[in-house]
């Protein structure tokens, strides 16, 4: 009887220390991306009355590939400088994300087998300059891109284990989950990514992104969405409101529809790239979408004359709700073999209000010469 009675108060024990544990989150700003397994839903809480969230388009701080001239396309300084003009500005916000165009890889001839044949162009990052957005003050990152598969599987396993090394969280791979969570502040954020590349949710699985943005609606008090998706190059400036199709055939997605869907299913901010120029903004039931923030940090391999080279950084001022309140585009512009430089002319700001007046005139909201968004009065 004795021996029974202690299995009994052992199972009771081992039972209360189970269901005690919840969630395997941690009030740190890096949080491990293993995250989205925590099960627990979000009760109302006291939060910030405004919430300052700062996003960035394609990041590509420089490649070692091709192997023959590894160094041709790093900064002379390893990178030390490139978010030098950027760090004043996004050491106020309260969240701050980018998309990394490419993978974090270290050089090695014997790579040279795991580059994908179908990259015309390859993206491998050094690991150490992971470190550099962490000290620029980077919150997270989105991987979730067409150029996260350069180097296939080996070259996504080294981003993974790059970022979680440094304790920097991303979203993007499937293996991670379909979302981050990061507590910050006193805030839990949601970070969802999707692309139209393998090892990620496509954005053409719009039933599916309605149902991942949802689920982490209960998780997370703010959910930020990021998107790779629509066409390339200075012909693809505007929105369609259709599916777009690559010139390899490939499906780029119907942006439109699918950033609205992810605001409908909760989402509180869509952010997109992949177009490498930038597209219009609108603000659709109080919640803000912004469909290409082009390029921002691309000193190599990539066009950055022109309106190729304009690279926006959008602020959005968000309430306890996630409704948009007020925001601001900080115009910069790239050069070759270099970080991004503030633009005084605001050329960014002046285009996305263009297009953004063309493409979405119901719904755009209002653009100042200097970047300042309010809601149309």
């Amino acid at each position: 009887m004795n021996k029974f009675l202690l299995v009994c108060i052992s199972l009771i024990v081992a039972s209360f220390a189970f269901t005690s544990c919840g969630s395997n989150q941690s009030d740190s700003d890096n949080t491990p991306n293993d995250s989205t397994k925590n099960t627990d839903t979000v009760a109302k809480r006291n939060l910030p009355n405004e919430i300052k969230v700062m996003m960035m388009g394609d990041i590509m701080p420089g490649t070692q590939h091709p192997f023959n001239n590894h160094k041709a396309y790093l900064t002379k300084d390893d990178g030390k400088s490139l978010f030098n003009s950027v760090t004043p500005i996004i050491k106020n916000g309260d969240f701050i994300v980018g998309n990394l165009e490419g993978t974090f890889l270290d050089r090695s001839p014997s790579n040279d087998k795991h580059v994908n044949p179908s990259s015309q162009f390859v993206f491998m990052i050094p690991t150490r300059y992971a470190q550099l957005f962490k000290d620029a003050g980077f919150t997270a990152l989105a991987v979730m891109n067409n150029h996260a598969n350069d180097m296939k599987d080996l070259g996504i396993e080294s981003t993974r284990k790059t970022l979680k090394e440094i304790g920097l969280p991303y979203s993007g791979f499937k293996a991670d989950g379909d979302y981050t969570i990061i507590d910050k502040d006193g805030v839990r954020y949601a970070l969802c990514a999707f692309g139209t590349s393998a090892n990620g949710n496509h954005i053409d699985e719009i039933d599916n992104a309605k149902k991942i943005v949802a689920e982490a609606k209960t998780k997370a008090d703010i959910v930020i969405v990021s998107f790779h998706g629509g066409n390339e190059g200075r012909n693809a400036r505007h929105v369609p409101k259709k599916r777009e199709v690559f010139r390899s055939g490939a499906s780029r997605g119907d942006v439109y529809k699918f950033g609205r869907a992810c605001v409908d299913a909760g989402a509180d901010i869509v952010f997109g790239h992949s177009p490498h120029v930038c597209r219009a903004m609108e603000i659709y039931n109080g919640h803000i979408i912004a469909y290409s923030l082009g390029n921002f940090c691309t000193p190599f391999r990539m066009n950055v004359s022109g309106i190729s080279g304009y690279a926006p950084l959008l602020e959005v001022t968000i309430d306890s709700d996630g409704k948009f309140v007020k925001g601001k585009i900080h115009s910069f512009r790239q050069a070759k073999g270099r970080g991004p430089a503030k633009d005084p002319s605001n050329a960014a700001a002046k285009e996305i209000r263009a297009l953004s007046k063309e493409d979405l005139p119901e719904t755009c909201p209002q653009i100042s010469d200097n970047g300042e968004i309010s809601l149309r009065k």
